[in-house]
């Protein structure tokens, strides 16, 4: 076992995003605005290659002004990915991929589910994000990243959509390392 370290991850951030003629129709402007909350488990915190475990909590409310459409969409996920962070410096660019299980409940402005719309969602989706670390001590990491979610589904408004829509954002992190790697540094 002294070849795995843990990270214990605690991630938070805002995302936002406007979305224009890709959702519905072409006569139709559609508006977006997220909210969203991470945490997980990375392992090999030092290392290169880290493999992530992680739950995503989030909300967007979806606006279509000029016919008075509207939905908010509240969506959970567990998935599981790897973080690559290239450099072994302070300062580092890192990646992530990701294949999550999302669940999402759709409404209308009184709460209520959208004629013709599932009361939920249960899909398979994809992401990745792309972004810059820095370890300030060797305890602790802070980290901004772009990330993007690919949910399988043409639903997740509770009205037709492209054939998979996306959940994006901006997005801060905060990790703190449960143990810390030993000393004897390799380069992998």
């Amino acid at each position: 076992m002294s070849w795995v370290w843990l990270q214990i991850a605690l991630f938070g951030g805002w995302g936002g995003h406007t979305s224009q003629n890709d959702l519905v129709a072409p006569n139709e402007i559609w508006h977006r605005f997220y909210g969203m909350g991470v945490m997980g488990v990375r392992f090999s915190a030092k290392k290169r290659l880290q493999p992530t475990l992680c739950v995503e909590l989030g909300r967007f409310i979806s606006q279509e002004r000029q016919r008075g459409l509207f939905s908010q969409t509240r969506w959970n996920s567990v998935g599981i990915g790897v973080r690559v962070r290239p450099l072994r410096r302070a300062f580092s660019p890192f990646g992530e991929g990701l294949v999550f299980r999302m669940n999402a409940q759709c409404r209308d402005a009184n709460g209520k589910t959208i004629p013709g719309a599932s009361s939920s969602l249960s899909v398979n989706g994809i992401g990745w994000g792309v972004g810059f670390s820095w370890q300030m001590s060797p305890h602790g990491e802070i980290a901004l990243l772009y990330l993007r979610r690919r949910p399988q589904t043409p639903q997740l408004e509770g009205v037709p959509g492209p054939a998979r829509d996306r959940i994006e954002g901006i997005v801060g992190q905060l990790s703190l390392f449960f143990i810390s790697a030993p000393s004897n540094r390799s380069r992998f």
